[in-house]
Parts: structure tokens; sequence; C-alpha cells
């Protein structure tokens, strides 16, 4: 038991070496750790594997990927990173309301994105740019900071396009030419000059298993139980006996038991290791204390963060607030198994009675696991069903998403189930690239008003997202372009694609209400909205003088966007808006339009059509 002051380089526990290492795994690592790229040299010989000078993959070879993509395959991925997008955002929740088991009791859970995460990305007879989508859009979802990707190369050292295409639509950049067991290696230890992560994901054959099971001691592959451990924190001295018991009440599970306390008080430590030592002679468990007792860290901090930082850097499997201002740290926590705040919250409640689980990670795994819950218990199986409509709509993008992968018995499975005499849904998919931009746009004109929408323009995307919530319309959108340069672009090339896609999405635009008007307010402003879905061309705009900008959106554009989007969907089109804030002035237009084309698409079979032509 010693005082020391806080530093970088604390040594928070002895490392445990694995016994059940795979020889050939051993070698590899030995071999990476000790030689290197000579190293790796040497087991790609014993794989017969092909050497390759550079593993990181270019920004170049990402750019170039595109050109080996065709659009039809682009569309069927864009497809899959808008439906999983959805569903992994449908599934974060970031729980941080209390609960009260007993009255006066609270408990609560905080949530952090690991910082960073490795993904294995198969390789072998298959293509698997569904494992590649499957792991990296939740980790993107999740927040994750800094993604890792390791896949193997081919017979040429190229990854496939496809995959790189994606990571650049995904805005991932890390992305590596390795494989095996030698990748899952790296990952963990940072050989070969491929970033150490903190979580390794992905499948792999019998040799990448066993590599994720012999890095498990250090970094994140399962939940792994070591010596019980606790921190306290106080600056209190009345707080001296309560963070002496605290520590005393895990030091007593073993010889090996660790406590750590901290305070930026040298007096209040030389206090509680005196008293430590007076309360220990008492306990019935006093001679497997006189051991434990020698694995008490005692750390003097120089201020609050330098406290948050020692917690952090350690990950304490308990953590204890002791004193009254433990909200000041809360928020700043990152790493702890579970936290007890106050000086009536000892860890005895959660050993026993409290409703939290005990069962909590050790040895600096808080780092990246959360302690045992009900979701370590789940099995989760999923069902689905399709309708008609569903199946019409998904079908052709699982074709040609089988296809990629070579996997024809997948696609001849839903072809063999199209019905050939029903209705097509009303989607479309269309992507424009000029000089300036690069943009995707793919709608649903029978949506729920889901979005996912980049155009790099912030108040833009917002005023389209108003669109999608109010039109009911499904809006996946992505637009690529130099905006520090000149955005006015990308505004006007965001409104052409926009009103193409959903003119397509029309076809014939026959069957449907056609026209629609609306109006509605929103504080100080007033929209009214009339729309006629023929196919010619008119914009009528009165709407008040606006501020030059509002966020990041130039408004001398406004009326640019609607004239190209009026123009390229083909209908008429009257706005009134009045008001005097820009912002509310422009959102209420959105809204609005929204809520004319909602009405305006609705299929309706009396309605007669144009009696000029097409409508």
């Amino acid at each position: 038991m010693k005082i020391i002051d806080s530093n970088k380089n604390i040594e928070w526990r002895k490392l445990l070496s694995g016994k059940d290492e795979l020889k050939t795994i051993i070698k590899f690592d030995n071999l990476l750790k000790k030689q290197s790229f000579k190293g790796l040299q040497k087991i790609n010989k014993i794989l017969d594997q092909k050497n390759i000078e550079k593993l990181k993959v270019t920004k170049k070879e990402i750019t170039n990927a595109g050109k080996l993509v065709t659009d039809d395959e682009k569309f069927a991925l864009y497809e899959a990173i808008k439906n999983i997008l959805f569903v992994s955002k449908s599934q974060l929740k970031d729980i941080s309301n209390a609960i009260e088991p007993i009255n006066g009791l609270a408990i609560w859970d905080k949530f952090v994105p690991i910082s960073s995460v490795g993904l294995y990305v198969p390789g072998g007879t298959a293509p698997l740019v569904s494992s590649f989508l499957m792991q990296v859009i939740p980790a993107i979802s999740a927040g994750c900071k800094d993604i890792i990707i390791c896949t193997p190369p081919d017979e040429n050292g190229k990854v496939y396009p496809a995959i790189l295409w994606l990571a650049e639509q995904l805005k991932v950049s890390n992305i590596y030419k390795i494989g095996g067991a030698q990748a899952i290696l790296s990952m963990a230890n940072g050989y070969l000059g491929i970033p150490k992560v903190n979580k390794i994901f992905g499948p792999g054959n019998s040799y990448v298993a066993e590599a994720k099971k012999y890095v498990s001691n250090k970094v994140a592959i399962d939940l792994y139980a070591g010596p019980s451990e606790v921190m306290v924190v106080t600056n209190n001295r009345e707080n001296i006996s309560l963070a002496s018991i605290d520590a005393l009440s895990q030091l007593e599970h073993g010889k090996d038991s660790i406590a750590f306390i901290l305070s930026k008080s040298k007096s209040i430590l030389d206090g509680i290791k005196k008293e430590i030592r007076s309360l220990s002679k008492d306990l019935s468990r006093s001679n497997l204390i006189d051991c434990s007792i020698k694995n008490i860290l005692l750390i003097k901090c120089k201020s609050d963060k330098d406290i948050v930082n020692m917690i952090n850097d350690c990950a304490p499997e308990h953590l204890v607030l002791l004193d009254d201002n433990f909200p000041r740290y809360i928020d700043s926590i990152e790493n702890a198994g579970s936290v007890f705040c106050g000086n009536k919250s000892p860890v005895a409640f959660g050993d026993y009675a409290s409703g939290t689980n005990h069962v909590l990670p050790t040895s600096g795994w808080a780092k990246t696991k959360s302690g045992l819950s009900v979701n370590d218990f789940v099995k989760k199986i999923s069902f689905q069903q399709t309708n008609q409509n569903a199946f019409n709509y998904l079908s052709d993008k699982v074709i040609k998403l089988s296809e990629i992968e070579n996997l024809d018995a997948h696609g001849l499975s839903v072809e063999m189930r199209k019905n050939k005499d029903v209705n097509k849904p009303r989607t479309s998919f269309i992507m424009r690239q000029t000089k300036e931009t690069s943009i995707y746009a793919s709608i649903d004109l029978d949506g729920q008003g889901l979005y996912q929408i980049d155009t790099g323009i912030n108040f833009l995307d917002h005023m389209l997202e108003q669109f999608c919530k109010n039109s009911g319309l499904n809006i996946f959108l992505r637009a690529v372009g130099d905006i520090q340069i000149d955005l006015h672009h990308t505004i006007e090339d965001t409104a052409i694609i926009l009103g193409e896609v959903i003119s397509k999405s029309l076809s014939s635009r026959e069957n449907i209400n056609r026209y629609a008007s609306k109006t509605i307010i929103m504080d100080e402003s007033s929209a009214k909205v009339d729309i006629d879905l023929c196919s010619r061309t008119n914009l009528n705009l009165s709407i008040p003088m606006l501020n030059n900008f509002v966020g990041d959106f130039p408004t001398e554009m406004l009326s640019h966007f609607l004239e190209s989007f009026v123009k390229n969907l083909k209908f008429t089109c009257h706005i009134e808006v009045k008001g005097s804030n820009s912002h509310h002035i422009i959102e209420v237009l959105f809204k609005c339009l929204g809520k004319a084309f909602k009405e305006s698409i609705q299929l309706n079979k009396e309605e007669i059509t144009s009696t000029k032509g097409l409508l």
C-alpha cells in the first residue's frame, strides 16, 4: 500500500497470459512482433501468399473503385445501406432515465461508443460485401470514431471494388489488404502500421477464430472475469472511514483483489492509509486482507480533470464517487463497470440487493465492455413476412446483390417467387455526375417519411428532411461536391436530381389525385401551396425578403432550387409565404410543400386525366 502522484504510465494491473494458444498463432505473433514486415513475408511464404508492398488501400484505389462498379450494383448497394442504416439507428438507444426499484434508490445507465473497432471482412470464394455492410454500418451508427478494416486481397493484390466504393460512400478510409490470423494479430497489437483497436468483429476461418481467442487477453472479444477491484474517489475528510471500508469490502474477496483510492488531498490519502490498517484488524478475513492490502494504490491527483483521466485510463470494475459533488464527474466518465454515487451508495448494495448486476468487466475491460445484463442472456430470433408490394420493391435489388456475391441460388430463390402480373412499386433511383458534384438519389413514393440525406449543407439537409416527414416520401440522397469552393452547384444539382427521381417514380402520372392545396402556419410565418402534377412547368413564387444566409444556406439559392425542382419534376406550383423570420419562412415552405405532395401523389383510380394529353 503506497501513495503515488497521478501519471500516464500507471501499471494498473499485472497482465495475465493465456494458456491454450495454438502453436501457429503464437509463431505468427512472434514473427510480427519481432520482425514486422519481414515477419509477414515469412508468414506469406508459409501460406504461399503473395507479398504486398503497401498494405493500406490508397485514396486513389478507393476513388477509382467506383468506375468498376455498375450503376445497377450501386443502386442495389445503396438500398442495402439505407435499410441497414435505418434498422441500426432504430436499435440504437441512449438510455439515461433513472429508475427507482426502491423509493429513493436511483439507478441509470450511460452508454459510450467504443472509440476504435477492427472489422474483419473475409474474402474466400465470394466477396462478402454484405459482411462489410453488416459490420461497418452499425459501427458508424454507434458513433465509433476510428474504424479499421482488414480484408484479404485477391491474387493480384486488389480489394474487391464494391467494398472500396462502399467505403468511400460511408467515409471509411482505413482499409488494409491483409487477411487471416495475421490481420487479427495486427489489429490487436498495432503491428505493420495497422492501428491497434479496442474491439475486433467479423467472421473467418478456424485460424481467424483461434487468433481472436488468442488476443482476447488484450482486446475485446468476450467478457473477462479477473480479480475483484474497486476505485474510490473522495476529497472530503469526513469520508475517510467510508473510503477505507469500501476498499476493504472488495479486498476481502481474495488475495489478488485490487483497490485504487483517488484524492486531490495528500493528507486525506494519509488518513485513509492509516484507517485501512485500523479497520482491517477487526475483520473476520483479516489474514486474507493482510495479503490483498498490498494491492492498494493511493493516487494523489492534481484536479477534477486529472481524476477523470485516471478513472478512464484505469476503467475500474467498481467506481465509488463518495462526495456529494459526484455529478461533476458523471458526464466525463467513459470507462467503468458500475458507478456508486454519494456516501449512501455502498458497493455492497450492487453486490446484493439494489438490482444492478454485480458481474462486471475487470482488468480494464470496462473500456469496451458493459456489466452483465439481460441482453447477454437473450437469444433473439428474427421473423419476417413480406407482402406483395414489399416483395416487388426489394426483389430486383436482392437479385442484383446476389449477383455481386456470385450466389445465384439466392437470386433464383427470389426470381421463382415473382408474380409477373402485379403492379410495379412507385420507386426510382437516379445518379447524376457533373464536374462539380456526384449525387445519388433513391425514392419511394409510398413510404413512411424515412430519410437519409447528406448534401454537405446542413440547413438544406434539414429542409429536405422536413419535406420527407410531411410528404411521407422515403428519400435516400447523398451529394458529394466541393462546397468549400462552390456550394451553388450542389444546391442546384440536388434540386435537379430530386425533381427527376420523383418524376421518374410517378411514371405516367395516371390514377393519382394530381391536385392539392395546403396552408400551414409556423409561429409568425405561414405558407400556402397549390400544385398540379401535370407535365406543364410553372412556378409562381411569392416570398418575403430573406437574410443573406440561414445557417450555411445562401438564401439567394432558394428560388433557384425551387425553379430547378419544378422544371425537372414537370409540374405547376404556386407558393405564397408570409413571415419575418427567415428560418421559419423557409421551413414552413418546405413543410407545406411536403403536405401538398402527400395529397397529390395518392393513388386515385377515379381521377380524370388531363384533356391536353399527358398529365
